[in-house]
């Protein structure tokens, strides 16, 4: 504890003595009258004092306790004199980490408390993956009069690490598995158990497949042939590219660090269903994957396979979300020249050829034609992706022309298009953002919205299922939506 004097009545001292000084020299009872108002405030701040004063008690807590990313978390403090003697001004500051930004409210408070007396001060906090410890509160006390005043930190008790790594809230995954998990149904007859034809019987065909009610009515001897079911392999490919490290205000969790977290959530939940999964991230550098990148670029972990884990490509993906966006990548997809970007304009900038997808729509970049070559043949993918240029489209047009099945799971990182909202900024390595003026900012909030919609849109045209994930609701409903999209009888 640092205690200190603090001489504040210096004027009120030098008032007295010229006062009283006056009063001698011109032998004037009411100077010495008016010497006695400074007088009082120098008395009042000689005699106030600390002494016997205890330093408060504080504790903190969170709600909720356990966040996911992006969520608003409730920071309470209380502030209790434990001692015998009122402490006149009490003046608090939370110990906030650098990386969490404070959204509403204020870490910062002063009261007065008697003896036994509480208070509580609340504020809230984006929150962020990761494990966040809060600093010990710093605590001022002075006197009433403020010339005695002791500055210390207090230990809080209670909550001090706030941890952001998933929600309590999980969904029960449980419902939206069917009872066939990992299969999907096709066109073609077979073994199975949904009936799909009747032909005319085979020299080889099983018995049990012979229609036994046809012969017996008709004479004719027929097959029965039931939709076919073949196993199927999910993979899910986290969108790590500089263009989804979008944030819709600073402060907040940007798009691939979202992306990371949803993919990571679904590939939990997809493996704990039994489903054979994969998972892959586009848009890592090498420094992001413990001994670099594979020659494709493309880490890779499987489920049921062993290998690189999982665990190191979600790391790796989360690396690259802490990076900055490059200057010249637009928050709403568009070209240096402002034209909306293609597949051929994508942020990973690689400079391979072009060359056409299968359906002879628009050019694949390098990216997809490397993650097609490592694509199982019975496949279907799931892109988490905040969608913000034309490369999701490309790669759906690309599945589709090969014949994989495509979920995209988008969390909306534009604020919904509103024209009310600030402008989209770019998370800066120190918690910052490069923000427009408000005008500029609303309309640009407003395109980049629009233009998202837009691409949804398209993607479903493309033959994707889309699962539009608004960010300010949990997950857990956007998880459910994307888990009865893939796990459907």
């Amino acid at each position: 504890m640092n205690r200190e004097r603090v001489a504040r009545f210096r004027g009120a001292l030098a008032g007295t003595l010229l006062l009283t000084t006056l009063g001698l020299l011109y032998a004037q009872p009411r100077l010495f009258a008016a010497a006695v108002v400074p007088l009082a405030y120098v008395a009042f701040g000689a005699l106030s004092s600390l002494s016997g004063a205890t330093e408060p008690r504080i504790e903190r807590t969170f709600d909720p306790e356990s966040p996911p990313p992006g969520a608003a978390v409730e920071v309470t403090l209380r502030v209790e004199n434990a001692g015998d003697s009122t402490l006149a001004d009490v003046r608090v500051v939370d110990g906030v980490p650098d990386e969490l930004a404070v959204v509403s409210g204020s870490p910062r408070a002063a009261v007065a408390l008697r003896p036994g007396e509480a208070a509580t001060l609340s504020y809230s906090v984006v929150a962020k993956r990761g494990d966040h410890e809060f600093g010990d509160p710093a605590v001022r006390v002075r006197t009433a009069s403020a010339t005695d005043r002791a500055t210390t930190e207090i230990s809080a008790a209670g909550e001090t690490t706030l941890s952001c790594s998933r929600s309590v809230s999980d969904p029960e995954f449980g419902r939206a598995s069917p009872r066939r998990v990992g299969t999907h149904t096709t066109d073609s007859g077979g073994e199975g158990l949904e009936f799909h034809s009747v032909r005319e019987y085979r020299p080889g065909d099983p018995m049990s497949r012979v229609d036994w009610r046809r012969l017996a009515k008709s004479g004719e001897l027929t097959t029965v042939q039931f939709r076919e079911e073949r196993a199927s392999r999910t993979v899910v490919v986290v969108d790590a590219r500089p263009v989804a490290r979008t944030t819709p205000s600073a402060g907040y969790p940007n798009g691939a660090a979202l992306c990371n977290y949803a993919g990571e959530r679904l590939y939990d939940a997809l493996t704990a269903a039994n489903v054979a999964t994969s998972v892959t991230t586009v848009g890592l550098d090498d420094g992001d994957l413990p001994g670099g990148l594979p020659a494709d670029d493309l880490p890779w972990a499987a489920s049921d396979e062993e290998g690189a884990s999982a665990r190191l490509v979600f790391e790796a993906a989360g690396r690259a979300a802490d990076r900055d966006a490059p200057d010249d990548v637009p928050t709403d997809g568009t070209g240096s020249g402002g034209e909306t970007g293609t597949a051929s304009q994508s942020p990973l900038g690689t400079d391979a050829p072009e060359t056409a997808t299968a359906d002879g729509g628009a050019p694949e970049d390098a990216t997809i034609r490397r993650l097609l070559a490592r694509l199982p043949a019975d496949a279907q993918v799931v892109l988490v992706s905040p969608v913000l240029d034309d490369w999701p489209e490309s790669l759906a047009r690309s599945l589709a022309a090969r014949g994989h099945e495509l979920a995209v799971l988008s969390p909306d990182v534009t604020g919904g298009g509103s024209l009310a909202g600030d402008s989209l900024d770019r998370e800066s390595s120190d918690g910052g953002s490069l923000a427009g003026a408000s005008e500029v900012g609303s309309s640009g909030r407003a395109v980049a919205g629009t233009r998202r919609a837009i691409r949804l849109w398209d993607l479903r045209t493309a033959g994707g299922a889309t699962i539009d994930w608004d960010v300010d609701d949990p997950l857990g409903i956007a998880l459910e939506r994307s888990l009865q999209t893939l796990l459907r009888p």
